[in-house]
């Protein structure tokens, strides 16, 4: 394989993102840009010199592509990605991969049927904090995992398809999932969960219908524990996403995924480290994906992962919509 040969379906924000990327990473071509809004996709592709489609089944018909690049809202996951798998196109799908976990699971039954290499963006597991954590876990230095603590807070109204439920599933799936997800990625599947939410800020706003606040309580087989809080009432302008991870041999406080302080408890007490390497992760991630399908590499955070994060977020909102009633977490 000479250059990477890239689709991209969806030209809103993240479309600006990812091809800004692709642009930079030597291994990559994009081929294609489709979107129902023209002007969008005129504009993205041009960035390329790419082609221009509005219809998905058209572009997969015409270009001969090694990647496509999912860049849609939850509630417009419609079969898109099963189609590109059945031609072996290799996906990177961006969070959350569908808007039910039932779409999620049709989505990974039709990677593994067709062995395409698979990315879902959750782009903090690139963080460099997170992965120095990371190794720490694996290589058994952490010691047990005992609990994590994480929180999402924003203020702002978004888009109008992002204010409905029925479009976005909500706060939790559309933008916590996040901390969720890193949550599963540090600490394992989770076994239960308990959650409550409510709409306080917005109940007069036309239109919105997601909660905007919202705390889940997890346990997991370990007999590690954790808590999740969203809101967006927080601060204007700002997008937050905050952990602290607490572990037998060392407590990490987040300030961001490549910002922590790292305290170690030792035999004679305490030491502690703090660490700041900044990183864009969104960057990272395109280019480890390109680099992985054209080196035939193991899969970072394929759709698999996508879904098990779902099936999280999913419970928690169930779980919420009972008042708090515990729901089992499945895995698949």
């Amino acid at each position: 394989m000479d250059k990477v040969k890239v689709g991209i379906l969806g030209a809103g924000g993240m479309g600006n993102v990812h091809i800004e990327n692709l642009l930079k990473i030597e291994e990559a071509e994009v081929k294609a840009v489709c979107d129902i809004d023209g002007q969008k996709a005129e504009k993205l592709a041009a960035m390329a010199g790419a082609a221009v489609y509005a219809d998905f089944d058209e572009m997969l018909e015409k270009e001969e592509l090694d990647v496509l690049y999912i860049l849609l809202p939850p509630y417009a996951q419609a079969g898109q990605f099963e189609k590109a798998a059945d031609k072996k196109i290799h996906i990177f799908i961006e969070k959350p991969i569908a808007i039910t976990s039932d779409r999620g699971k049709s989505m990974v039954d039709a990677a593994r049927k067709n062995g395409i290499k698979t990315q879902v963006g959750f782009h903090m597991r690139y963080g460099t904090a997170v992965s120095k954590l990371k190794r720490l876990i694996e290589d058994g230095s952490a010691g047990k995992p005992v609990l994590f603590n994480g929180r999402y807070q924003c203020n702002s109204l978004h888009a109008p398809w992002w204010r409905d439920v029925n479009l976005c599933g909500g706060q939790i799936f559309e933008q916590a999932i996040h901390v969720y997800d890193i949550c599963r990625y540090m600490y394992g599947h989770p076994k239960a969960v308990a959650s409550f939410m409510g709409n306080v800020c917005h109940a007069d706003v036309p239109g919105y219908t997601v909660e905007d606040v919202s705390v889940s309580i997890s346990s997991f087989t370990t007999g590690a524990q954790a808590s999740i809080t969203a809101n967006n009432c927080s601060v204007p302008g700002r997008w937050d996403a905050l952990f602290d991870m607490i572990f037998e041999k060392v407590s990490v406080f987040f300030k961001s995924p490549d910002e922590a302080e790292f305290h170690y408890i030792t035999g004679e007490g305490e030491r502690v480290e703090y660490f700041n390497e900044p990183a864009d992760h969104k960057f990272l991630e395109d280019e480890d994906f390109i680099r992985m399908v054209k080196e035939n590499r193991t899969e970072f955070c394929p759709v698999e992962e996508g879904l098990r994060s779902l099936l999280y977020v999913e419970a928690s909102l169930f779980s919420a919509k009972m008042d708090g009633e515990k729901m089992r977490v499945e895995n698949y």
